[in-house]
């Protein structure tokens, strides 16, 4: 492990003692408790005293405010800060806002597994310890759906670094369909997951038009020397409209009219389709409902995959094209 992270640790625990208001301690003892500790976290102990000297002698350097006075009694040094309530980790929040803060680290560790965010477990160590927090939650509580074997993960962060740089970028990318692949001059604005997978949401320079390219299609990153086409779309509504992440700008969101099967209307009860959906009718025969959504490959994927739980009553051109994929799956097992 780095030295860096021992010297962390070593340093908490210097402190801690710095700052009891029950007693001092001698730099035998800090040296021991030091060793306990590094052992703990399977760091190698230290083998010098003077290893504490340094470190006492660092914090006075580093930190403001943190003067240490010591004394001798017979052949022991004994230290404390000379402010009783000084500490560097002194945590101005709340108890309450410490527990908030807790859980905010470990939801951080939702992270873990991506290409190069390795230094997010880092920080929220650091972190802990700043505010005097002995432990973070390190054990899966919370079950998040990922899918970090995703394949076009490893491009996470160039993208991630590129719309935070405002860089345009040339992507070489292969839609699914396509036989050749094809290179393209875009101005990435946001990252995406949907249903597994992760999106890039980016202007295409070419077609001038906005359009998301699944990282997994994704076969060479290279920097653009075309100036960067800002955009003031906000990026929490650009989704309100639509399920999934095909967005046709040009086209405007389509009202849709479903029938709900009985034995399926609990389950859209519950979870919705999306936020716009509106109850027209329930009773004996199931329920009818209605969404303000754009018509896409997302929308259709949904409907179908509640089988002979939905049926499409409005618009036509999607009823159309529902039955005609649920034609062909027919025709395809009847063989």
């Amino acid at each position: 492990m780095p030295n860096s992270k021992s010297s962390d640790l070593r340093i908490k625990v210097i402190d801690r003692c710095l700052s009891d208001r029950n007693r001092d301690y001698s730099t035998a003892e800090m040296f021991e408790l030091c060793n306990r500790e590094l052992e703990r976290r399977d760091f190698q102990p230290i083998t010098a005293m003077n290893t504490i000297r340094n470190d006492i002698e660092q914090i006075e350097r580093i930190y403001p405010g943190a003067a240490v006075e010591h004394y001798r009694e017979g052949r022991n040094i004994y230290y404390h800060y000379a402010d009783p309530d000084f500490s560097i980790y002194r945590s101005l929040l709340k108890p309450d806002e410490t527990v908030q803060l807790i859980q905010t680290l470990s939801l951080l560790k939702r992270f873990r597994g991506m290409p190069q965010f390795d230094w997010i477990t880092e920080i929220a160590d650091r972190l802990g310890a700043s505010l005097k927090i002995d432990e973070v939650p390190t054990e899966e509580v919370v079950g998040f759906d990922e899918n970090l074997d995703l394949k076009g993960m490893e491009h996470f962060t160039p993208l991630f670094n590129a719309i935070i740089d405002k860089r345009a970028l040339r992507l070489t990318y292969k839609g699914f369909g396509h036989s050749e692949q094809r290179t393209i001059t875009v101005h990435p604005y946001y990252l995406k997951q949907y249903n597994k997978r992760w999106f890039l949401i980016a202007w295409n320079a070419e077609a001038d038009f906005m359009a998301n390219y699944a990282f997994d299609r994704i076969v060479a990153i290279d920097d653009s020397s075309e100036p960067y086409r800002p955009t003031d779309v906000d990026f929490f509504d650009y989704f309100d409209e639509m399920i999934g992440v095909s967005k046709d700008s040009r086209k405007e969101p389509r009202l849709i009219k479903l029938w709900v099967s009985p034995e399926t209307w609990p389950y859209i009860m519950t979870k919705p389709l999306h936020g716009s959906q509106h109850v027209l009718s329930v009773d004996d025969s199931g329920a009818i409902i209605t969404i303000e959504v754009y018509l896409n490959f997302e929308l259709q994927q949904q409907l179908l995959s509640y089988g002979e739980g939905i049926m499409v009553l409005e618009p036509q051109e999607l009823q159309d094209r529902i039955k005609e994929r649920l034609t062909k799956a027919f025709d395809l097992y009847g063989k």
